[in-house]
């Protein structure tokens, strides 16, 4: 092992700052979905990746448009005053929720006192069930192993899904009381604040209020969230259209979810160790029986910074686990990983793979599916 610690800190700092970037002067949508002659549903994804999702369920019966263009971290994306307005014209608008889209969540806020039809679709599909930091009051991640909580066809996530349009209700998820949407102390942590700067390999709750946002790396969120989308289109114009194309896409993923396990099945268990640019896989470690070891940011957030002290402990870490592989998001700041690498001075490979928006067309990646498929096989052949 080769000094150079400090510099890997200066080095880390600058491309996260490097990495920066605001919201634009104006819309940017993007492969809006063309929209049948009668229908009038438009609707309005935060994501690309969520932009997917809604798509999936709404097939030919909205429009579906998405705010962040791939390419903008959804942790730092700020929006103009043409997108904030945009809001405002669109039959409904869907969020993660869990402070994904940071830089948006005032403007969320006061969208929906204001009558905007928002649907948070990650904190639906998680539920109280999410997995958490470690403070979460609830701080257990519900197995679903596979199969998606419904009776033939029924789904309900405690008065969450089946409002009547432009109703919004988390019933004891955030406190709210008539209406109102506050973020802070969604996941019970003390003043919403957590630093684990140093601490590799712990479950991390900074900026997220102790909730991990990333729920569309697990396929069966996926399928929980995409049924709830169902019941919350279904009462804009009645038709059991939206609940079957919810249910298609749902059984989709569960297929997929057997698929990805196929594919990792050729890693060992001893061998499903983790190391990932910030804590963003925590649900499909989870769901497919990983260990999440450390990661170079330690956050659930893309916005956080490493220090000295914590990538010395990574480097360490990476030399006694024998990790063959350091794992980095497509907006991640790669050049640290690779310097974290060099640190170690062994064959560590570091290997992309995608988390915070979708691949570019003919990547394999430019749907959630795809994304979800090259992910697993990315990971089986550096790990197995």
């Amino acid at each position: 092992m080769r000094g150079g610690l400090r510099g890997l800190a200066l080095l880390a700092a600058a491309v996260l700052g490097a990495a920066a970037c605001g919201g634009g002067d104006g819309p940017v949508y993007e492969e809006n979905v063309p929209v049948t002659a009668e229908s009038e549903t438009v609707i309005l994804a935060t994501t690309s990746i969520l932009g997917d999702i809604v798509r999936n369920v709404a097939g030919e019966r909205a429009r579906v448009d998405v705010l962040m263009p791939s390419g903008v971290d959804p942790h730092e994306f700020e929006p103009s005053i043409e997108q904030v307005n945009s809001l405002y014209r669109v039959s409904l608008v869907v969020s993660n929720g869990m402070r994904l889209e940071e830089g948006m969540t005032e403007v969320l806020d006061i969208a929906m006192s204001e009558g905007v039809n928002l649907f948070e679709l990650g904190t639906t599909a998680v539920g109280a069930g999410g997995l958490a930091g470690e403070d979460h009051e609830e701080g257990e991640h519900e197995e679903h192993e596979g199969e998606v909580g419904h009776d033939e066809g029924e789904h309900d996530h405690e008065g969450e899904a089946g409002h009547e349009e432009g109703e919004h209700d988390h019933e004891g998820e955030a406190g709210h009381e008539e209406g109102e949407h506050d973020h802070e102390g969604e996941a019970g942590n003390e003043e919403g604040e957590h630093d684990h700067e140093g601490e590799a390999g712990q479950a991390h709750a900074h900026d997220h209020g102790g909730v991990d946002p990333h729920f569309w790396l697990d396929p069966i969120l996926v399928a929980e969230g995409a049924l709830a989308l169902g019941e919350r289109l279904t009462p804009f114009d009645g038709s059991e259209e939206w609940r079957a194309q919810a249910q298609a896409y749902a059984d989709q993923m569960i297929a997929l979810d057997a698929e990805i396990r196929e594919i990792l099945a050729v890693v060992p268990p001893s061998q499903r160790k983790l190391i990932t640019n910030h804590d963003a896989f925590g649900y499909f470690a989870q769901r497919y029986g990983f260990q999440v070891l450390a990661t170079v940011i330690p956050s659930t957030s893309s916005l956080a910074e490493p220090s000295s002290a914590h990538l010395a402990e990574l480097v360490e870490m990476i030399v006694e686990q024998g990790v063959p592989a350091i794992f980095v998001e497509n907006d991640a700041a790669e050049g640290v990983a690779e310097a974290v690498a060099a640190e170690v001075g062994a064959e560590v490979q570091v290997v992309e793979l995608y988390a915070p928006w979708l691949g570019e067309p003919g990547s394999g990646a430019d749907t959630l599916a795809g994304m979800l498929r090259v992910n697993a096989q990315r990971i089986a052949e550096a790990l197995a």
